[in-house]
């Protein structure tokens, strides 16, 4: 127990001289923006409480010297409710609202300096080719500027996964549709796809429901693969709910799962025939007895309980998800387990996104209101206008 005590120790001390070398280059984490559950914290199953109404996005500051309120999302002009929270990076958020009518709406904003764009939907000719959208992601932003890319993954006809790409460059919004691209094909009904993508090592993955493996963008190729899980969890577990993420301390890319009450984290490296190794191995009963009301069989917590996500943010902690029983964070290295409750007493909602400062600064100037683009006629302005106001 001793060694284990130290070697926790050791991680923890490496983590944060690490992570202060880097604090000078390196955007500076603000906090968490998520979409918090749509039920209310309640163990009483007998009179469950009805679901809310539909939640905004809101955000988590780290500390308290990043104010919550400067970094709402009230600036915005629609009913941020109605649009779903499906990417953070580079300093932007992505929300996103399906409609049968005047095709998928895709807003861009920046909290800290204010300025949105809602993207005009990709043209009938380019949508048509590009096929059934998955969901939207960030994938480059211009350095001191509101200038990127967004990239739309798609599933066309031929049951192959594409990449359709909107760039704003100097006030204007262009699509197109990316050729097909390496032997990825969706050999199953992509509904179980996940609509929101994880950011880890340079790659963009999608997680796949009930699979061993998980669909991954290359965004400097542009090319489309399959990245198994470890094969040591896939030996130990046969369909564990996995999670592609990055390690707090250095960013290598990591797989985690929590399965069987225990908590398994695979690096790259070499040693074993499919490129994964064991980097951590932590037994969370004693962590999960503290969870009110969780199931005490072994059998009713695997079922009960999962990894939701790795930490994006690179705070030493995972993310725990359970069924009816809360939300929860947990420290890798120093063992603490947190409830993730709202103000209101509502769950933290699912996924957690890390939100960073941009390299420029990121408070708001007095007086400044933001910049707006808007690429879609007037008319279809108003329209959306009447709609959400």
């Amino acid at each position: 127990m001793a060694i284990h005590r130290a070697a926790a120790a050791f991680r923890h001390l490496s983590r944060r001289l690490l992570s202060s070398t880097r604090a000078a280059a390196s955007p500076r984490l603000l906090g968490h923006f998520h979409q918090p559950g749509s039920m209310v914290c309640n163990f009483d199953y007998e009179s469950p409480t009805p679901p809310p109404a539909p939640i905004a996005p809101c955000f988590e500051p780290l500390a308290a010297a990043a104010s919550p309120r400067l970094l709402s999302l009230d600036f915005l002009p629609v009913d941020t409710s109605r649009f779903t929270l499906y990417d953070s990076r580079h300093g932007l958020l992505v929300l996103f609202l399906r409609t049968r009518i005047g095709g998928p709406h895709i807003l861009v904003c920046d909290p800290v300096s204010r300025r949105r764009a809602l993207l005009p939907p990709p043209p009938l000719a380019v949508a048509a080719e590009a096929g059934a959208l998955i969901g939207p992601a960030l994938l480059s932003r211009a350095a001191g500027g509101f200038e990127f890319e967004v990239v739309c993954l798609t599933v066309d006809a031929a049951r192959r996964p594409r990449a359709l790409v909107a760039s704003v460059r100097d006030g204007d919004c262009s699509w197109r549709v990316l050729p097909r691209s390496g032997d990825a094909e969706i050999g199953f009904d992509p509904h179980w796809l996940e609509r929101q993508c994880v950011h880890a090592a340079g790659s963009l993955y999608w997680h796949i429901c009930n699979s061993h493996s998980a669909l991954a963008l290359d965004p400097t190729t542009m090319e489309f693969s399959y990245r198994r899980a470890p094969a040591i969890l896939l030996a130990e577990h046969g369909f564990p709910k996995f999670r592609f993420g990055e390690m707090p301390d250095d960013g290598r890319l990591c797989v985690g799962a929590l399965e069987n009450e225990v908590l398994w984290l695979c690096v790259q490296g070499k040693g074993s025939g499919d490129g994964w190794v064991l980097e951590e191995k932590i037994c969370m009963n004693k962590v999960l007895d503290l969870v009110p009301g969780l199931p005490k069989h072994p059998m009713g917590r695997t079922y009960t309980t999962m990894l939701d996500d790795i930490d994006a943010g690179r705070t030493g902690k995972v993310f725990i998800k359970s069924l009816g029983f809360g939300f929860y964070s947990y420290h890798l290295d120093t063992g603490k387990l947190d409830r993730l409750v709202t103000d209101e007493g509502r769950d933290y909602g699912s996924p957690i996104f890390a939100y960073f400062s941009t390299t420029d600064g990121w408070r708001l100037p007095a007086g400044r209101t933001g910049e707006v683009l808007c690429f879609t006629s007037q008319l279809a302005c108003l329209g959306l206008w009447i709609m959400y106001r």
